[in-house]
């Protein structure tokens, strides 16, 4: 699947894959977290969305729909950001306007950063139809904690943004069942036991990443084990 990005200004987001790095992964004991495979593989879920210098605001804690009480000021930034929401929120100005490539309706999830946590905001989650937004794609933060500087460095990405398809998802339906499930504990017993006894000697077990129980046998299958977003710049 393309999607056409249309750069609608000169000055305007940067959009790449996201990243498997993270600071926060990266400080942990001999980066202990990236052997985590459900949390590596989602860490890459989506075009991150960036901005090329840095932003800093900060909300005096006040609340309004009036913009002109300046409740979040933005310290640097101003060309990519604004504070027209109000209600100490803050606005991105990507200035990029996306498109199915055979021109039909295109559904973008925009969403928090995965596995990146920010002191004193968030970015809201929102679900846009390309065809019907005649500008460039809106994100927006809310600042949560007032009285500090919250600082986006040049290239942290914002926000991760990804096709979704609504239709396929309308009737997807849960059935809970009752069952024997004494089987399946004692072999996740099992599992987590062999699990355990490798992490105590520094070793890591990797059943899940592997689809493997605790004897090497195949237990499941991933549908991935790696998530590929491409970014093709004009030449």
């Amino acid at each position: 699947m393309k999607v056409i990005v249309k750069k609608l200004y000169d000055f305007h987001a940067d959009i790449e894959q996201l990243p498997l790095k993270r600071d926060w992964m990266e400080k942990t004991h001999e980066r202990h977290a990236y052997h985590c495979f459900p949390l590596s593989l989602s860490n890459r879920l989506g075009w991150g969305i960036s901005f090329p210098e840095d932003i800093v605001v900060k909300w005096d804690g006040g609340n309004g729909i009036d913009p002109s009480q300046d409740r979040v000021k933005i310290i640097s930034g101003e060309k990519f950001t604004n504070v027209y929401r109000a209600n100490h929120t803050l606005s991105f100005e990507t200035g990029l306007r996306f498109e199915a490539e055979n021109g039909e309706n295109l559904t973008l999830l925009t969403m928090p950063v995965p596995n990146e946590f920010v002191r004193g905001a968030q970015c809201f989650t929102t679900l846009i139809s390309t065809s019907a937004l005649p500008g460039s794609l809106p994100i927006a933060w809310m600042i949560t904690e007032p009285g500090i500087e919250i600082t986006i460095p040049a290239g942290t990405p914002v926000a991760a943004v990804f096709p979704i398809s609504l239709t396929d998802i309308q009737d997807y339906e849960l059935v809970l069942e009752s069952g024997k499930v004494m089987q399946f504990n004692e072999s996740m017993k099992a599992r987590g036991e062999a699990a355990q006894a490798k992490n105590s000697v520094g070793d890591w077990s990797h059943f899940y990443r592997d689809a493997v129980d605790h004897l090497g046998k195949a237990f499941g299958k991933h549908e991935s084990k790696k998530i590929v977003m491409k970014v093709t710049k004009e030449k």
